[in-house]
C-alpha cells in the first residue's frame, strides 16, 4: 500500500505529485485502480500518463447506477 499525505486541496497537481512518488518507487508498471473523482480523469493527469505510458495505467471503477 502507498499513500502520500497532502495539506492542500485534492487537484490534478497533487495527483500528478503522487504518480510521479509512486512510479519512482517500482521498476515494472503500476495498474493503479481509482475511482472518478474530477482530479483523476483531468488533463493534467492526462498529459501525465501520456509522458510515463511504460510506467502508470489507471484503470477506473465503474460510475454508481441511477437509481
Amino acid at each position: 500500500m502507498h499513500f502520500m499525505v497532502f495539506t492542500e486541496t485534492f487537484d490534478a497537481a497533487v495527483m500528478s505529485r503522487f504518480l510521479d512518488r509512486l512510479a519512482g518507487n517500482f521498476d515494472r508498471k503500476i495498474h493503479l485502480v481509482l475511482d472518478r473523482h474530477s482530479a483523476h480523469p483531468s488533463r493534467k493527469v492526462r498529459a501525465w500518463l501520456a509522458d510515463h505510458a511504460e510506467k502508470v495505467e489507471l484503470h477506473f471503477l465503474p460510475a454508481p447506477a441511477e437509481p
